[in-house]
């Protein structure tokens, strides 16, 4: 059972002795046993040295083994045991995405019971051992306690108490150590793929390839290099995200004292005021006394500043604080900033007033345990290396590894038919072609995919803290969006006043007791000259033409009618969508008399309720607004009549929202954002289903969601669901058309659009949870749904095996962001258009006299330069692994299209490698057979060329607009696996005839040598059969014609296998990918006709008949254009990836 979201499970151990390590004594006595039995027995004596070499290899790789895995270490170096108060270690095991196991130090101390408590440290987060139930917990900060307990606490009134909670909790430190550039060095030259490259290298050094093997060497560790360079940049800039220390005011030893915020620790009380310069809140904070105004953009997304407000307010002080209710209106998080202060009016006994004049608050959590420190642990920790599905590539090299073995036995059956042949050479050949099936460059073409699309969205304003999700991004199939603030402006226009007369009146004709109510029941705040709030709160006050003053005074610019005072506020909720203020103003006709009044306003089927008299015109009204996009909230108010001024803390709620008086309904029309529907409309041209995610009125969604064509069936109802008279019916918004809900759901979805309301999804959820299943994809618009409901809806979507996108800007959002396999949180604060450069890689194609190697290295530094650092302060959000930082929809198809682009190019490498890696593995066996091989010279040019053409194809650029076909989700389909094979066969096929034709020519090109004597292939020319290994490298027919066809094929598989239409850039427009693979066929054109004879001299290529080379090119043409039949055929008839029509 799993710890918490972090950790899946824990494992206690005690260290074995190092003697008894399990990569040292059984080492050991093998070591001991070989000398033994070579010192007793003669014939194995000139084995010894070889069998040492053996025994220490494999010692070597036991310990890297151990290195590597965990898991494995346990296994050999500890003994696993039960009992914390035993155990010296434990083994971590997180939970998916969220770092890798690990194992760590157990630690202990006494606390003021002289208790013993075991604890470890994971990814910063500490963990306590709980001794009655037996396992692991998080640290329990102070965050659940009484509110009695943080009105009344007066800090730390000792420094034994001090030192006791700093023992326990810490200090408020973000500690994030930047490692030494060769530590980090060192751990990724130590890795598998690394360990297993080097060994590569080090075989082709014994078969004396090496400047092959030098290139491919410095190849590795200039990327390896580049890659620590930028880990070390990202690290730096995450270390600057978090809070530098400032100075404040904590109440210790009943006094305040000056310090610095890393000191403080949960328990402490601290001043706090309006920020200076950029200095955020330094942990997150209970407001004890005094109110703030907060900017929580930073961290959360969200655009309007937060008032929070003191719990000294709280009338139930025995009720425990609610950290999820409570947060929104009373808690300060780490990372924010405090933008307005209100010092506490008056001075309690319990605590004096500060030096600073500050809100006097209590510290709940520090360090990595706030809501800042949470956001920067999932950027460090939560994927550390950007690689593909590791299990798809593991079974695809499986795959390929069945016919590398096919071609290495043919070559050991062959080779030792001739008993003359060195078997070592043989050995070493075989292995050769064992670990050609994987290419070298594997892990390095699959890491710049990725990191190519991390380095474009950022260039789009678009931030990537969890870079495994890319490719995710280009299987989405439902895209769900947030209404209000994504899809709609922020920027509201409020139309009227309807529900009072039989037409709607215009602002400026509403009656005082409505123009009260919208002056007084709002949550706006006076920051300097600017007010802060609510869109629609801030757009009524100018409708009515009210000014709103600090100390929340409001009063008219002209009116006559008194000005008001805000006395109390029961601030909107969402789950009891609505509000309520008590305000005050002087009676103008009675001298010093003052009225107070009830102000209330929320959604109109909330409103209704609280009523004392409901006008017939009331559903009506409000439907029909709703029904055309207009967003409805009904107004209502009543005089109080005996209000205790001094005890206005202990009022309640309910005695404000009960017998109101209907005061109209307010009507706000939320325009369009200008690209809403632009986006949408290529979304479902690209094969995408669209889903809007409200908590606004049903009515008004749908509204919506028809402007902005979400409709699906061809009639463009919604039919939301609804209860009549205690049964549930689809209705349309005229109730014209009513279906059960238990008719022919198929039928249904056909030939109506859906729309499922918070409470239809709560009844379906607890009664008819299959027909939920089964209609909840075909749902277009969720409406009036909470926070938790939006989550419940993206969990349910991904549990039915669909692709979900998730895009919000609010707070509101995060549960669904979170979960969405691709969510992406708007910053509403941002623009609503990004410039985006024409051409972002118009610098990137090839300069004039550059050659290709110079071409290779120029890019290579570019990627260094421009490598995105992780994410800067303020790009990121605690929302989504995406952040835009600006408020245009547009980001969500950026998304897709570079998701899409990075899944094609990292399949399209696999086939290529797929390929590339049999061709190689069968022209090895054929000049193996026959005692000869590739020059050094051959190899490096091949490597290059390769190399060069992969980085090329990692930097393809999606295109402008999003196809209608789907890509391919996955490595192992019917399409990729017949192309690969058929392809294949075609490329074996044309080698080994052209290796028979080059044997036939042998004889003839020997003896047309031999006469000349001063032919290039004079001093070269060796027997075909040569077997002799120690004989320096000597070309013939054979092996120019199967470098050259290699070097053909392998070059054909990128021109046939890339195919960038219709998702990215196709190998014409791809202008580097082309001029190297034009550059690629013009060098081995000119090396198959010899006419530039220093270039044959230099790669050792021999001169070929006339003959010869007419066949040669013409099987090498007619190769490149079978394959591309071929695989233009399994594209059209196993097809690439389709829309896939969602069963009922």
């Amino acid at each position: 059972m799993a710890l918490d979201n972090l950790i899946d499970s824990v494992y206690l151990y005690v260290p074995r002795r190092i003697a008894f390590h399990g990569a040292i004594f059984p080492f050991v006595i093998l070591y001991l046993s070989w000398s033994y039995f070579c010192f007793y027995t003669a014939d194995l004596v000139d084995f010894y040295f070889p069998g040492i070499l053996a025994i220490a290899i494999a010692q070597a790789l036991c310990s890297l083994c151990c290195y590597w895995s965990v898991s494995f270490r346990c296994l050999l170096s500890c003994r696993q045991v039960f009992s914390a108060q035993s155990a010296v270690l434990v083994k971590v095991i997180p939970t998916p995405n969220n770092g890798f196991t690990e194992l760590v130090l157990l630690n202990s101390f006494k606390d003021q019971d002289l208790q013993t408590i075991i604890w470890f440290r994971y990814q910063e987060i500490k963990y306590i051992w709980n001794d009655n139930k037996k396992c692991f917990h998080s640290l329990d900060f102070p965050i659940s306690c009484s509110v009695e307990h943080y009105v009344n606490c007066k800090g730390f009134n000792s420094d034994d108490q001090l030192a006791r909670a700093v023992q326990l909790y810490g200090r408020n430190q973000l500690n994030i150590q930047l490692p030494k550039f060769n530590d980090l060095f060192i751990e990724r030259a130590t890795a598998p793929f690394f360990v297993f490259q080097v060994f590569c290298i080090a075989l082709w050094c014994f078969d004396k390839y090496w400047y092959y093997s030098l290139f491919t060497l410095a190849m590795l560790i200039l990327f390896e290099c580049t890659l620590v360079k930028q880990q070390l940049r990202n690290m730096e800039e995450i270390r600057n995200m978090g809070n530098q220390p400032i100075n404040l005011f904590v109440y210790r030893n009943k006094k305040w004292h000056p310090i610095l915020s890393d000191e403080l620790t949960p328990g402490d009380i601290v001043s706090i005021t309006r920020a200076n310069n950029d200095q955020n809140v330094p942990c997150d904070l209970l407001l004890l006394r005094g109110s703030c105004i907060v900017d929580e953009s930073l961290l959360t997304g969200e655009s309007i500043p937060q008032m929070k407000e003191p719990i000294e307010n709280i009338t139930d002080l025995q009720r425990n604080l609610d950290f999820e209710t409570d947060k929104k209106l009373h808690i300060l998080f780490s990372g924010t900033k405090v933008v307005q202060h209100t010092s506490p009016v008056k001075v309690t006994s319990n605590v004096r007033a500060s030096p600073d004049n500050g809100c006097i608050a209590y510290v709940l959590r520090t360090g990595f345990n706030t809501s800042q420190g949470n956001l920067l642990q999932t950027i460090l920790f939560g994927v550390k290396h950007v690689t593909a599905n590791n299990m798809e590539t593991l079974a695809f090299i499986l795959f390929l590894l069945i016919f590398a073995v096919a071609a290495a036995s043919y070559l050991w059956i062959k080779g030792t038919e001739d008993p003359n042949r060195s078997r070592y050479k043989l050995f070493l050949e075989c292995t050769l072609i064992l670990t050609s099936v994987i290419p070298p460059e594997l892990p390095v073409e699959l890491s710049l995919a990725v990191n190519s699309s991390i380095l474009s969205l950022s260039k789009l304003g678009i931030y990537c803290t969890e870079p495994f999700r890319i490719p995710f991004a280009g299987k989405v199939e439902i895209c769900c969006f947030d209404k209000t603030g994504t899809l709609t402006k922020d920027a509201l226009i409020v139309e009227g006043i309807a529900g009072i007369k039989k037409d709607m009146m215009p602002m400026n004709e509403a009656p005082e007791n409505t123009i009260q109510v919208l002056a007084s029941c709002h949550s706006l705040v006076q920051l300097e000259d600017t007010v802060v709030g609510d869109p629609i709160e801030k757009a009524s006050l100018n409708a009515i033409n009210w000014v709103l003053s600090k100390n929340d005074f409001i009063a008219p610019k002209k009116s006559k009618i008194p000005p008001l005072k805000i006395l109390n506020r029961f601030y909107f909720s969402s789950s009891l969508k609505r509000m309520s203020v008590l305000a005050a103003y002087k009676c103008p006709k009675i001298t010093n008399k003052i009225i107070h009044i009830a102000s209330v306003k929320g959604a109109p089927e909330v409103i209704k309720s609280m009523l004392q008299t409901i006008p017939e015109n009331y559903d009506s009204t409000y439907l029909e607004l709703a029904g055309r996009g207009a967003r409805v909230l009904a107004l209502a108010r009543k005089e109080m009549t005996i209000i205790d001024t001094n005890n206005l803390k202990n009022l309640k709620r309910e005695e404000l929202e009960c017998d109101l008086h209907f005061a109209g309904f307010v009507v706000v029309s939320c325009p369009l954002k200008q690209d809403s529907e632009a986006v949408i409309k290529e979304l479902i041209a690209s094969s995408h289903l669209v889903t809007m995610i409200t908590g606004d009125n049903a009515l008004t969604a749908c509204y919506v969601a028809n402007e902005l064509n979400f409709t699906r069936s061809s009639s463009h109802i919604i039919l939301t669901l609804s209860e009549i008279d205690s049964i549930w019916y689809w209705i349309s918004d005229s109730y014209k058309i009513q279906v059960p809900l238990h008719g022919n759901i198929t039928e249904l979805v056909e030939s109506y659009d859906l729309c499922l309301t918070g409470e239809g999804l709560a009844y379906l959820n607890q009664n008819h949870i299959n027909i939920l299943k089964k209609i909840i994809p075909h749902v277009c618009v969720f409406a009036r749904v909470a926070p938790k409901e939006k989550e419940f809806i993206v969990v349910m979507l991904k549990e039915l095996g669909y692709s979900t996108l998730m895009c919000g800007d609010g707070t509101n959002d995060v549960g669904a962001l979170k979960h969405a396999h691709v969510g992406i949180a708007i910053l509403a604060r941002g623009k609503e258009k990004s410039r985006v450069k024409k051409d972002m890689f118009a610098n990137k194609s090839k300069k004039p006299g550059e050659n290709v190697s110079n071409q290779m290295k120029r890019l290579m530094k570019e990627i260094d330069e421009e490598s995105l650092t992780v994410v800067k302060s303020g790009d990121a959000s605690i929302a989504a692994p995406f952040t835009s930082r600006y408020s245009s929809v547009t980001c969500v198809c950026h998304v897709i299209k570079q998701g899409r682009c990075t899944l094609v190019t990292t399949l399209q490498m696999f086939k290529i490698l797929a390929l590339n890696a049999l061709i190689a593995a069968y022209s090895q066996s054929v000049l193996y057979v026959k005692g000869i091989k590739f020059s050094d010279s051959q190899a490096t040019l091949q490597g290059l060329l390769l190399a060069a053409s992969f980085l090329f194809i990692s930097r393809s650029k999606p295109l402008k607009v999003l196809s209608k076909q789907r890509p391919l989700p996955n490595i192992f389909n019917i399409y990729t696996i017949s192309t690969v094979l058929l392809q294949f066969i075609i490329h074996f096929c044309s080698l080994v005839y052209l290796v028979q034709k080059a044997g036939d020519y042998i004889e003839d090109d020997i003896i047309n040598t031999i006469s000349s004597d001063n032919s290039l292939s004079n001093v070269n020319v060796t027997n075909i059969n040569s077997t002799d290994s120690d004989e320096e490298f000597k070309p013939n027919v054979v092996n120019s014609a199967v470098f050259i066809i290699s070097m053909t094929l392998q070059i054909c598989t990128f021109s046939v296998n890339y195919r960038g239409r219709p998702f990215m850039e196709n190998l014409v427009e791809n202008k580097p990918l082309l001029y190297s693979t034009f550059g690629t066929i013009m060098v081995i054109f000119c090396l198959s006709m010899g006419t530039v004879e220093e270039l044959n001299e230099h790669f050792e290529i021999v001169q070929f008949t006339d003959e010869f080379r007419v066949i040669l090119v013409a099987v090498l043409v007619l190769d490149g254009f079978g394959s591309y039949v071929m695989d233009r055929s399994c594209l059209w008839l196993f097809g690439e990836g389709k829309f896939k029509k969602i069963p009922v």
